[in-house]
């Protein structure tokens, strides 16, 4: 529980990461060996390249939070302006799974637990990542809620 108004934060897992990580680094160590089995040292050339596009995507990434005080949740996405709910003004949470027009997109979580909103007739929502962060900081969080609205539905597993 929350005893100040001190913000808490839901930490990050590298999870999102580990599958583009794994391909990067067979790809180099395919590349090095081509390269050096071949003597043709240029074959390394683009590989720099693709590590710093993919330290792009994880710094883009790295800017997503979720963060909660005793009186609001908020969620800071890369590209996407800071959307806070108090807890008052919560309709619903619930776990989702994207739909098949959001994949390519890629502009939200696949697998996430939302928490709705009503304000002035448009919904508004934070997208709680199940990939980007650790399930027992998402648990303290859905704790949280439930101090202040033991009224809603929390998504099962989740409390």
């Amino acid at each position: 529980m929350i005893s100040s108004n001190q913000p808490q934060q839901l930490r990050r897992t590298i999870a999102p990461y580990m599958g583009q990580l794994i391909i990067f680094s067979l790809v180099t160590l395919g590349v090095l060996f081509v390269s050096v089995q071949k003597h043709v040292l240029s074959l390394i050339l683009p590989v720099p390249i693709m590590w710093l596009l993919f330290a792009f995507l994880v710094w883009i990434g790295l800017r997503y939070r979720v963060v909660w005080t005793n009186k609001e949740v908020c969620q800071r996405a890369s590209g996407g302006s800071n959307v806070c709910i108090e807890y008052g003004e919560i309709t619903r949470i619930t776990s989702e799974v994207s739909k098949p027009d959001e994949w390519f997109a890629a502009s939200r979580p696949f697998r996430r637990i939302v928490i709705y909103a009503e304000r002035r007739g448009a919904d508004k929502f934070i997208d709680v990542s199940l990939k980007h962060f650790l399930a027992e900081d998402i648990r303290e969080l859905m704790r949280a809620i439930r101090i202040h609205r033991p009224d809603l539905e929390l998504p099962p597993h989740w409390t």
